[in-house]
């Protein structure tokens, strides 16, 4: 898992974090030790995402494309769940921790 710090809409440092736990509930508090604020994934069960949301962090889930393209919608407050990159490409903010 890739960790960004934002600061000013801008990315200051990026931290490659192995979740070492298979145990989800784990790696929900190995994120919150982290202080990620924001996760970008992929998917994730609700029993997960609510966990999540439960300790603070907000969740844009079900969202595809390059980790670069989805960082930089992210960073504009463009990003949304369930968002796929080859739609946004057709149709044509933040301060915290983001994985």
């Amino acid at each position: 898992m890739a960790i960004f710090t934002v600061e000013d809409q801008q990315v200051v440092e990026q931290l490659d974090f192995p979740l070492r736990s298979r145990d989800p509930f784990d790696r929900v508090r190995l994120l919150r030790d982290q202080h990620v604020d924001t996760i970008i994934c992929g998917g994730v069960q609700g029993t997960y995402e609510d966990a999540l949301r439960a300790n603070g962090i907000q969740v844009l889930s079900w969202v595809s494309g390059s980790v670069e393209d989805l960082l930089a919608l992210f960073l504009r407050g463009q990003l949304t769940s369930g968002m796929e990159m080859s739609a946004v490409r057709s149709s044509h903010g933040s301060t915290g921790r983001t994985a």
